[in-house]
């Protein structure tokens, strides 16, 4: 019996030090991890409301509807720069909201494209302003939510980050679960391990905090770290979800046919119409350009009923010169692997319902700094101990 009791203790010892060491390192980094997806979760207002002159247009009387889609297609192109190109255009996700095309143009001493994007007001095609959103290897030089963005999921240390922070989040993982194992309480102490003890002393008071915080969270803090990890590490996700259920790939290699004659790409509203004609209901998202003669038209029509509300399952990929409908991508052939990747972001950043998930997001944000900063405070606290035993 008390061999089984030492080989538990010594176990107990060596989950406990497994915990602190992978707290102490990744945990610093799940405090900026943290801090900033609590931001992101209102990351569309809080854009909306920095920047209220780009993006934001007052709806006059009398001008509700929206100007042809090919005027201010070609109002927003009118201004780009001479080495810009463009390659998307995203539509207002409410009235009073602008259109935003995206184009790419060389990064000032630099060898890489950087991202800016036109907004165009929707009711009168002018062109309300643009701005630099994305440099790839800058992060200080873009709009602060998307500064937030990369320091989130890259620590904005671009592709390097992205490794750094996925792997981080591995860590995570065993930290979290090893903060479990040394939480199981044993028989009789359940209330215990579940409660604060009251008239504590600030050191049980630290402890109980740590424990408590973590109990209490563990579930959703779990979802989050592994989500986390399969949104920076995809191709890996996708691949072990497919050993489930098939999972269509993000971007399959759909291409125009060649025209036998210099035929011109069909118009953008040839593109919603054909759109329509697929799909009468929902709301746009996004149009895709095509890059290139082989590049296609990729038109993203949310169903009103889908979990994301930024990145649309249903996708059209449409001929950009004679307007057939190469591929499509909808409920019809969504596999069960498709509806669980497609939950997974949402999920993430608690878009999926609403007001109420971007709270509990929010909330869960500055949960790692409350483990971290009480996980510290007890390390410190033990150690502390340790000396004066030392010194007696």
């Amino acid at each position: 019996m008390a061999e089984m009791e030492l080989t538990r203790k010594n176990r107990r010892k060596l989950w406990l030090k497994l915990h602190l060491y992978l707290g102490l390192v990744a945990g610093a980094i799940f405090v900026i991890i943290g801090l900033t997806g609590s931001l992101l979760a209102f990351e569309l207002p809080l854009d909306e409301w920095l920047n209220s002159k780009l993006m934001t247009v007052s709806i006059e009387t009398g001008r509700e509807s929206y100007q042809p889609i090919d005027k201010i297609v070609a109002s927003g192109i009118g201004t780009l720069p001479s080495v810009g190109k463009a390659i998307s255009l995203d539509f207002p996700r409410r009235d009073g909201l602008a259109f935003a095309l995206w184009f790419e143009q060389p990064s000032p001493n630099a060898s890489y494209l950087e991202r800016h994007q036109i907004f165009i007001n929707p009711y009168t095609a002018e062109v309300t302003g643009q701005r630099l959103l994305i440099d790839f290897e800058r992060i200080w030089r873009d709009p602060f939510k998307d500064f937030i963005l990369r320091l989130h999921y890259s620590l904005g240390l671009a592709k390097a980050g992205m490794n750094i922070v996925g792997f981080i989040g591995l860590g995570l993982l065993f930290s979290v679960l090893t903060g479990l194992i040394l939480w199981w309480p044993t028989p009789g102490k359940l209330k215990n391990a579940l409660t604060i003890k009251k008239n504590a002393s600030v050191e049980r008071l630290t402890f109980d905090l740590h424990k408590t915080f973590g109990f209490y969270s563990v579930i959703v803090l779990l979802f989050l770290i592994l989500s986390g990890v399969y949104l920076i590490f995809p191709e890996y996700g996708r691949g072990l979800i497919s050993v489930f259920s098939p999972v269509s790939p993000a971007w399959p290699n759909i291409q125009s046919v060649l025209p036998e004659h210099n035929q011109v790409p069909i118009s953008f509203s040839r593109v919603l119409e054909v759109t329509d004609m697929r799909y009468p209901d929902g709301e746009y998202r996004r149009i895709d350009f095509p890059q290139d003669k082989q590049g296609v038209y990729l038109v993203s029509k949310r169903e009103f009923d889908e979990p994301n509300q930024k990145h649309s399952f249903r996708r059209l990929w449409i001929d950009q010169y004679n307007g057939k409908i190469l591929h499509a991508q909808d409920g019809t052939n969504r596999s069960a692997g498709d509806a669980f990747v497609e939950w997974l972001y949402p999920l993430h950043t608690g878009e999926a319902f609403g007001l109420t998930g971007q709270v509990i997001i929010l909330i869960m944000g500055l949960v790692p700094l409350s483990l971290y900063v009480t996980g510290v405070i007890r390390w410190l606290q033990k150690r502390r101990v340790k000396r004066l035993e030392g010194t007696r």
